[in-house]
């Protein structure tokens, strides 16, 4: 069974784009014009953006060279691909829309002070190494009273009341998956899958943090959260497939096994699970913030 272990294939489901949309249409968005979106992938949020305000021109900054090459096809094909800082500033004089990607680090922005109307994170903050290096150059590059706004669904308060059993049964029928494959092995005399311990995943070595502690930490870089709020969203069966079989969580969740097998686990896991505890979605949190700069 080929599973995609990326977080592309998720992130292309309807469930995960409406509530990317969600965040965006809260934000006052008339006075915006130049906009920084921060490890930006695809371009989903910006892809979102444009929709909502046409004029608007976006630079776009991930380290993820693949990300980045399938956002730049995408928007090629529409049009708005600016290949250039001449071509993003010729758009904004314009009045046109346009995104320029780059492959930078949301840590280590390059960009001018005060440049910017409005900066967004998709579901990436928690990924930030340096929470409060990250804020501050945030902080340099908005204008006076211009608003970050991010989402994320990697916060204590995430996971919706009485979904517990749910995630309980999707584990133990990961792990039946994985026994299943260790005994065919073994019985094939290709021995049990190899496992290393001590391995730990990229979204889980950072701090969770509360929604209350999200919003100290950006009252202390210089921010006034003006919005604070959990948005409850439906996991479909097809949709928590797609999230097990992200590399990313397979080896977080299955800690050591190769990231392969866990993936295919995690995501077979899922169908039983549902059918077992009589479910056909589960509701899961996003945490969505939005703060001005003082």
């Amino acid at each position: 069974m080929d599973v995609n272990t990326t977080y592309e294939p998720y992130a292309q489901e309807p469930e995960y784009i409406d509530a990317n949309r969600a965040l965006l249409e809260t934000l006052p968005l008339e006075s915006v014009h130049r906009v920084l979106d921060l490890a930006c992938g695809t371009g989903l949020l910006s892809g979102l953006l444009l929709e909502l305000k046409p004029d608007v021109v976006i630079n776009g900054v991930d380290i993820s060279r693949e990300s980045l090459d399938i956002g730049r096809k995408d928007f090629l094909k529409k049009g708005l691909l600016a290949e250039n800082k001449a071509a993003l500033d010729k758009a904004a004089r314009e009045g046109k829309g346009a995104v320029m990607m780059e492959e930078k680090s949301a840590t280590e922005l390059d960009f001018p002070d005060q440049h910017f109307d409005l900066a967004m994170i998709g579901n990436a903050i928690h990924l930030m190494p340096d929470k409060d290096q990250f804020l501050q150059g945030v902080y340099r590059v908005l204008k006076p009273g211009a608003p970050f706004a991010f989402n994320s669904v990697f916060f204590t308060g995430t996971f919706g009341e009485g979904t517990e059993a749910v995630y309980t049964e999707w584990m133990k029928e990961a792990v039946h998956c994985l026994n299943d494959m260790n005994e065919k092995r073994i019985k094939a005399g290709d021995g049990p899958i190899p496992r290393k311990r001590g391995k730990v995943g990229k979204a889980f070595d950072k701090d969770w943090r509360t929604p209350d502690q999200w919003a100290d930490t950006l009252e202390k870089n210089g921010f006034a959260v003006v919005r604070n709020y959990k948005r409850p969203i439906p996991i479909s069966q097809r949709g928590l497939e797609l999230v097990g079989a992200y590399g990313g969580l397979a080896e977080v969740l299955m800690s050591g096994y190769p990231v392969d097998i866990a993936s295919e686990c995690l995501q077979r896991g899922v169908a039983p699970a549902f059918k077992k505890l009589g479910v056909t979605e589960i509701t899961r949190y996003w945490l969505e913030v939005t703060a001005i700069k003082k």
